[in-house]
């Protein structure tokens, strides 16, 4: 049972690791897609978190209040 099921997987790892099956990937141009797409989304999403940081820094008060009177 057990040799069965080791050269059940050998088979299909040779099968797997073939030239011809390994080979089957997509062509440059969707990962390129993808990886514009991702820069985009980084660039977005920096852009609002600029934006959000910004518009929180903008509510901190830049004067201290007076201190108390010397005596």
């Amino acid at each position: 049972m057990f040799a069965t099921i080791c050269s059940a997987v050998e088979i299909r790892l040779r099968a797997l690791m073939s030239p011809v099956v390994r080979d089957r990937g997509e062509g440059p141009v969707p990962h390129i897609v993808l990886v514009a797409i991702m820069a985009l989304a980084a660039v977005a999403i920096a852009t609002a978190v600029w934006g959000i940081a910004e518009g929180w820094m903008d509510q901190v008060p830049t004067d201290a209040p007076d201190g108390p009177a010397a005596p």
